[in-house]
């Protein structure tokens, strides 16, 4: 399934319900790259509630048009089904779902005037007067950690429809690793449809009852119904109230790389200290067996390998180790593999991975701050990082901001106060309810 496709082909302009309903449902069985699609007609026709003369009718029309790619002909063997791909050239040019009628600007399809030397004030210089007076304003970019600071909650207090497909692939897959039983069986289009004839409150409680619901089904010994019949039927509105204050106690919220509950954590688990780290006795035999192995494959390599540990090579192939050689072996140790948890933590970013974590660790986005990569501050904390022996954050390739505690290092003492006070008072809260 392509949520990616699924979101393009939301926004497009189809046509007709039941064409839009059938390219959805098509996306839901297609990869990424719009390959791999080859449902039955009948199939088609049960999950859209279209009839299968209707279905075979656009899936026609979408192949003349362009839509979509006939890989393999079906029908050679019963029950065999024509294999599409998606041409995802066609799909980028579809027209918005806005048509031109709802615009001011048909002819061009635009809804703001050009601003040209004549004209330098865009839409206040429209001679229809359907601008009136506005001007248009750009509102600067949101960081990619800032929308993860938000948090993903921030989506249920918007109405927003281009948002509806990831919200119900969300409440299909769940936030932490628990998809909905039985979904990928279903439709995600029919779910979809049905998410859409709720209310915003309705839709809200859905979303926040999901795994309450899941729970109680498995509580009482009683098998879940379908997404889409749990919507459908609202469900959702038949779970109590200490059902879902139960089930948020032990709820999971997703953790982005970089973000701010990331760095809540991870500056946790270094202040907790390092744990016990020891040097072999045989320390020097291994770098000398290692740089053999590597010697013989690549000469540059190993004396790379040596140079990076502060080792000489002398006449004769033997290795001169500095006096400290031992001391700073057992830091390097410490950096690599002293804290254990933030070096989990720094193999989920370097994955650009979404962890899991308690609801409680939450309260630690509030006492983080965005640091722009690169800035004076940013080098500060790399600074305070190796005077600590603390391994530094992962190469955040593209990334414009990283989350660390407010404050900078000289603030580290007061998020840490802040900051196992909170998880305290969390975690009271969670045994309370």
């Amino acid at each position: 399934m392509s949520i990616a496709i699924m979101s393009q082909l939301f926004r497009a302009h189809l046509g007709s319900t039941g064409r839009k309903m059938l390219a959805l449902r098509l996306a839901d069985f297609a990869d990424d790259d719009g390959k791999g699609i080859w449902p039955t007609v009948r199939k088609l026709s049960q999950e859209t509630e279209l009839s299968e003369r209707t279905v075979q009718r656009i899936l026609a029309e979408f192949v003349d048009e362009g839509l979509l790619l006939v890989v393999k002909k079906g029908g050679s063997k019963p029950g065999e089904a024509t294999r599409y791909d998606f041409n995802m050239a066609a799909i980028a040019r579809l027209p918005s779902a806005k048509s031109v009628a709802d615009g001011c600007h048909g002819v061009t399809h635009d809804t703001v005037s050009p601003v040209t030397p004549a004209t330098e004030t865009g839409d206040t210089d429209d001679a229809d007067g359907c601008h009136g007076v506005t001007q248009t304003v750009i509102e600067p970019p949101i960081e990619p950690s800032e929308r993860e600071g938000a948090r993903e909650g921030d989506l249920k207090d918007q109405d927003d429809p281009a948002k509806f497909v990831q919200r119900v692939k969300a409440l299909e897959m769940g936030r932490a690793n628990n998809p909905w039983p039985g979904a990928i069986a279903s439709s995600t289009a029919w779910a979809l449809q049905q998410f859409e004839k709720l209310t915003p409150e309705e839709r809200r409680l859905a979303e926040e009852r999901r795994d309450a619901y899941l729970a109680e089904c498995k509580a009482q010994k009683v098998k879940n119904v379908a997404l889409g019949v749990y919507l459908r039927d609202k469900k959702f509105l038949d779970v109590v109230p200490s059902a879902v204050k139960a089930q948020a106690a032990g709820a999971k919220i997703p953790v982005a790389p970089f973000g701010p509950v990331w760095a809540g954590m991870r500056a946790l688990a270094l202040l907790d200290g390092p744990e016990p780290v020891e040097v072999p006795l045989d320390v020097r035999d291994r770098v000398r067996q290692t740089f053999e192995v590597m010697r013989r494959s690549s000469e540059a390599r190993a004396l790379a390998y040596l140079h990076g540990k502060g080792i000489g090579l002398a006449d004769g192939d033997q290795l001169i180790f500095p006096d400290d050689f031992d001391q700073a072996e057992l830091r390097r140790r410490v950096v690599e593999d002293g804290y254990p948890r933030a070096k989990e933590l720094h193999q989920q970013a370097k994955g650009r991975e979404r962890g899991v974590a308690e609801a409680r660790f939450e309260v630690l986005a509030d006492l983080c701050e965005p640091v722009p990569v690169g800035s004076d501050l940013f080098e500060c904390w790399r600074d305070y990082h190796e005077e600590e022996g603390w391994p530094f954050v992962p190469d955040p390739g593209q990334m414009p901001v990283v989350y660390f505690p407010k404050g900078g290092p000289e603030g580290l003492h007061d998020f840490e106060i802040a900051a196992r006070a909170a998880l305290r008072q969390e975690r009271r809260d969670d045994h309370a309810a």
